[in-house]
């Protein structure tokens, strides 16, 4: 289904690293257990660990959590789930630090960029025994490839949302400027330079190293990947600086230079592209399906924001787009696996994939998009659309334990190419060598 699905993590052994589980340590939600026991079932409370905010009104995703857990907690005799929310930049290693410390949660959100570093550190159980069966059950229904979870033979976490990037454009903007949606990457720089005019910055691209410098590198991979790269090699080297990295960063350096970006986009990082975008200050980018629907709800956006699949080089062929997701896993800590699994298998099922589509989310399950209520949503068609464009142009996103240190090397080299005219080829030859030193 997807394309080119890239596995970098090398001999990760885990056994004894999760052996931690087998031990009594409290679990994140404090509860006792009540497994082995022939009494009625005890009250049990499970932490949920999560980057997204239940509380946080504004954004579609957290509020589609709060009702999910809500439901869950109403439909539920005797297990709860209460949430953490903690951000993003942090959460891995907030995860990390507490397990080993054995108060981990129960429950954690995983982003499968990071699940090879969770594995690495002991932080989450195999899960195989559980998502089997309900694979089987429900077929190719499931339409997110499993292996991308999969490590040494054993599932790790089961991802419940599909990812993929796109070109964001203001049709508004687009308009009053007397531009088309740009269909190769030519016309993107130019139509970005003849925006940046008008006060806003054109083409919003992050070269902040805060966030991990996720949003340059959210960029630099597909941009590659499109250009005929590899971003690692099977052996979880670095595979980036080649002829198709180069051409990626001379790429975005031709952007600068010819006035699609200024000089602002040093002090971006992913969080602000998107607000950017949400104020209106940022009239284009390539940023996640996943916050379309966050970034809509700013003053005066709605429908004025539009999507369409990342360009190439070539009118009418598109970018191939990396595939990634927000995966759930059971912590390492937890004495409560049993009850875990029955709250994810809950936030993987058609109402809850539902609920996630409502807030902009890809689901994961196929049939989602046929029912009434996706169907009555006012972007349908455009799920749709990313549905296909993940389907024939999606390739997993790259996969490391050390996925932070790539990012970071990689906005190092792309911060001293554009803004400080240093050599394409021995900046990214730098890069590598930064990260393969990391592992």
């Amino acid at each position: 289904m997807f394309k080119g699905i890239t596995r970098t993590v090398a001999a990760i052994a885990v056994v004894g690293a999760l052996a931690v589980a087998t031990v009594a340590c409290s679990s994140g939600g404090g509860a006792p257990s009540s497994s082995g026991s022939s009494a009625a079932p005890e009250d049990v409370t499970l932490s949920m660990w999560t980057f997204l905010d239940p509380a946080a009104a504004a954004d579609p995703r957290g509020a589609a959590l709060k009702n999910i857990v809500d439901s869950y907690n109403a439909q539920s005799d005797h297990v709860k789930v209460e949430v953490r929310s903690i951000n993003y930049a942090t959460i891995d290693s907030e995860v990390i630090k507490a397990t080993a410390s054995g108060t981990g949660p129960d429950i954690v959100n995983v982003y499968s960029n990071q699940l090879a570093t969770h594995v690495d550190a002991g932080t989450v159980l195999p899960i195989t025994k559980y998502v089997k069966p309900w694979l089987k059950k429900v077929g190719d229904d499931y339409i997110f490839p499993i292996k991308g979870a999969t490590f040494n033979g054993d599932i790790m976490a089961l991802p419940w949302e599909t990812r993929a990037w796109l070109l964001w454009y203001r049709a508004d903007l687009l308009k009053a400027a007397g531009l088309t949606v740009p269909t190769t990457l030519k016309e993107l720089g130019k139509d970005a330079a003849v925006l940046q005019k008008t006060g806003k910055t054109g083409l919003g691209i992050g070269f902040s190293s805060q966030g991990l410098g996720a949003d340059f590198t959210e960029k630099f991979v597909p941009l590659t990947l499109g250009n005929g790269g590899s971003i690692l090699k099977s052996n979880g080297d670095a595979a980036f600086a080649s002829k198709a990295g180069v051409k990626t960063l001379e790429y975005l350096k031709s952007l600068h230079a010819e006035g699609a970006f200024g000089d602002e986009v040093l002090n971006m990082s992913a969080d602000d592209v998107v607000n950017g975008v949400k104020a209106g200050s940022i009239a284009m980018a390539i940023q996640g399906s996943y916050r379309v629907a966050a970034a809509r709800s700013g003053t005066g956006i709605g429908d004025n924001l539009k999507t369409a699949p990342i360009p190439s080089d070539i009118a009418g062929k598109p970018t191939n787009t990396p595939v990634a997701g927000q995966t759930l896993a059971i912590g390492a800590n937890t004495k409560h696996a049993d009850a875990s699994w029955d709250f994810i298998k809950y936030y993987l099922s058609a109402k809850s994939q539902e609920k996630f589509a409502a807030a902009g989310v890809l689901p994961v399950l196929s049939s989602v998009y046929n029912s009434p209520s996706v169907k009555a949503l006012p972007n349908y068609e455009e799920l749709l659309s990313w549905r296909d464009y993940v389907l024939k142009n999606g390739t997993a996103n790259p996969v490391s334990t050390n996925y932070n240190q790539m990012s970071d090397a990689l906005v190092t080299a792309g911060q001293q190419v554009v803004f400080q005219d240093a050599d394409p080829a021995t900046a990214l030859k730098t890069a590598a060598q930064a990260f393969d030193s990391s592992h």
